[in-house]
């Protein structure tokens, strides 16, 4: 039997004057993501060539549907123990996103 590989595929417009506050965000999610079992791959990447809508894209490819969901769960804990509203920061920040999980 061959598992399928879940790739949770982000893709994100920054402004140049956010991308700092973004970056720290997005690297503190990442961690937690990479504490997690079940994680086959983490990237955060920022475009350095090239013409694209989007400068930032964040890949992590998941073992199984189970492991992507508890990730999930220990992300939402961190937000909510801090408060942290995703739609307002990206708002503040004049970020557009495009956000989907891919199988392979």
């Amino acid at each position: 039997m061959t598992s399928t590989l879940l790739h949770r595929i982000d893709k994100f417009s920054v402004p140049t004057e956010a991308m700092t506050e973004f970056l720290d965000r997005v690297r503190h999610t990442h961690r937690i993501l990479g504490a997690q079992p079940g994680i086959l791959r983490n990237d955060v990447v920022t475009l350095v060539d090239g013409e694209s809508d989007y400068n930032v894209v964040t890949a992590v490819t998941w073992e199984s549907r189970d492991a992507l969901q508890n990730a999930g769960r220990a992300v939402a804990a961190d937000v909510a123990a801090s408060g942290f509203d995703r739609a307002e920061f990206l708002r503040r920040l004049g970020v557009t996103a495009d956000f989907g999980t891919y199988a392979s």
